[in-house]
């Protein structure tokens, strides 16, 4: 509760080798277990096969970024069963629509690949999450296994995600199988923390966290943020507008605390930055992508189960 309380007034997440990547051969693909079909759908929505120009995303929502042509082999790695083509602007919007009830399965997205990547889209998507009080119910082991079934595929893999509401934001890579930054914080806490600061995070400013606990992570971001707070008082103290000082504090960098802006800046780094995607100073083509339904156990993972764990905080 003290870090909440100090988030919300401040508010005012390689395998080392020269030799090629080669992702294993894909599996068959078979009937899904009963698992993968736990739970009733939420109604089917109203989708569109005519092919149409991608659409921007990237707030309030979570993606991978997966680097392939087809957004097919994707849903395959993740045991998800296309349901239905649908073009930019009826799959997003099934990915975005959101449940009164968590007793339904919900709908991800697979969207046509855009300079060699596929996005898989939806507001349900687990979370990086591995904090000294648990996993927020499942959802941490959910990712790591998500992740886990992905980098084992393909060459590389990003996850982002955030939800403005509770400050939520995350990010991941993992490149020829092996992840070099698994990185979450909400509700005023570091969720998931490990690996070293990537050099794209570096040059947006962000706060380097490198081998620090959740917990230690968490005080050295309220710690910064004080004390960019006290530069940005004492500049407006000596006459000093305090936009100009915000912006002096800031030099063009992020703040302290990450938000959605610090995760769509970083993807546009990393891979895309999927709010840019319909500014039209890009030349694209239209294109029809995949939806399907994450099931219960893709959302959050039983404690009995631990296939693909892997470690997601220092």
């Amino acid at each position: 509760m003290r870090r909440l309380g100090k988030f919300l007034a401040v508010l005012g997440l390689g395998r080392s080798t020269h030799e090629p990547f080669r992702p294993p051969e894909a599996e068959p693909r078979s009937t899904p277990p009963p698992s993968a079909v736990e739970l009733p759908a939420d109604p089917m929505p109203q989708l569109d096969a005519t092919p149409d120009l991608p659409e921007g995303f990237g707030y309030k929502v979570k993606w991978f970024a997966v680097r392939t042509p087809d957004p097919a082999v994707v849903l395959d790695a993740l045991g998800l069963v296309p349901e239905a083509a649908a073009n930019w602007s009826t799959g997003l919007a099934a990915s975005y629509r959101r449940s009164a009830s968590d007793d339904v399965a919900k709908w991800v997205f697979a969207s046509p690949a855009i300079g060699g990547w596929v996005f898989l889209v939806g507001t349900a998507l687990p979370y990086p999450i591995n904090t000294e009080d648990g996993d927020h119910g499942g959802i941490g082991r959910a990712f790591d296994k998500a992740f886990e079934r992905l980098k084992s595929r393909f060459e590389e893999v990003q996850f982002f995600g955030s939800y403005r509401v509770v400050g939520f934001v995350a990010w991941a890579r993992a490149i020829r199988g092996e992840p070099d930054r698994v990185f979450a914080f909400g509700d005023g806490s570091v969720y998931a923390n490990a690996g070293q600061q990537a050099p794209e995070e570096a040059a947006l400013g962000f706060p380097r966290l490198d081998g620090l606990s959740v917990s230690d992570a968490t005080d050295r971001i309220f710690a910064l943020a004080e004390e960019q707070d006290a530069q940005q008082a004492a500049l407006k103290a000596s006459g000093v507008p305090a936009r100009e000082a915000f912006a002096l504090v800031r030099q063009g960098k992020a703040g302290a605390i990450p938000d959605e802006g610090d995760v769509v800046a970083l993807a546009g780094l990393w891979s895309v930055n999927p709010t840019q995607l319909d500014d039209g100073g890009q030349s694209q083509e239209p294109g029809t992508g995949l939806v399907a339904r994450l099931p219960k156990h893709m959302m959050r993972a039983p404690m009995d189960s631990d296939d693909g764990h892997i470690e997601a905080s220092a």
